[in-house]
């Protein structure tokens, strides 16, 4: 079964019970020791019902995190595109507010995070991951070559390094902040985070440290207009 998360039968209630019954056994017992008569249980529902709305608890599990990486997605992108739209054009600036609200959506989601973070997944999903990393990788080289100011335009590798790098190194910091204690400790280690991603090329502070920000959707923007 295909996982449809715009499908009928995943809006219902009765899914929406079953994935977050899912999601709170998943980051309390694991993958692996949750069983689909556990889920079921804690919501009061039919084996049967799982196995209609989702197919399998892999399935469910998908789930779960592909919403949370949607949910990520959309986050950054409303941010960048809020931030171009308040006038800036340079691409680290653009990349890196992007960055830090995938970063902050993190802490928002952490149960989430923590479901994945200690590898207790089903089988293949280490690959699903990684080809979602790939699309990130290519969505944020392409905000880097639009900035002229980064790099030199023949070094297409300097490109490349900076975005694997911030990229390979999202996981970790994503489960790091999860694990803060608050969120003002979350979003101290996000700014340092970002602090380290433009030191990294080489860039003057005054390009990503936050002053007076506007806002988004009751949000302030990473970075001012």
């Amino acid at each position: 079964m295909s996982i449809d998360l715009e499908g009928p039968r995943l809006q219902t209630e009765a899914a929406q019970a079953l994935a977050e019954a899912a999601r709170e056994l998943f980051v309390k017992k694991g993958f692996s020791a949750t069983s689909v008569s556990d889920i079921t249980e804690r919501v009061d529902m039919s084996v049967g019902s799982l196995y209609y709305h989702y197919g399998s608890k892999t399935n469910i599990y998908l789930a779960i995190w592909l919403k949370y990486q949607r949910s990520q997605e959309a986050r950054a992108r409303e941010t960048v595109l809020a931030v171009r739209a308040a006038g800036v054009t340079n691409g680290l600036r653009l990349f890196l507010a992007g960055t830090r609200a995938y970063l902050l959506g993190a802490w928002e989601h952490r149960d989430v995070v923590r479901m994945v973070a200690d590898g207790d997944t089903p089988p293949g999903f280490g690959l699903r991951m990684r080809r979602i990393n790939q699309d990130w990788l290519r969505q944020n080289a392409a905000l880097l070559r639009g900035n002229p100011h980064l790099f030199e335009q023949d070094d297409a590798l300097g490109v490349r390094a900076m975005v694997a790098i911030v990229t390979d190194a999202m996981g970790g910091i994503c489960r790091e902040v999860a694990a803060c204690a608050s969120r003002e400790e979350a979003e101290e280690l996000v700014a340092r985070a970002i602090d380290v991603f433009a030191r990294l090329a080489n860039v003057p502070s005054n390009l990503y440290q936050p002053d007076s920000r506007p806002q988004v959707h009751g949000r302030e923007l990473p970075f001012p207009a």
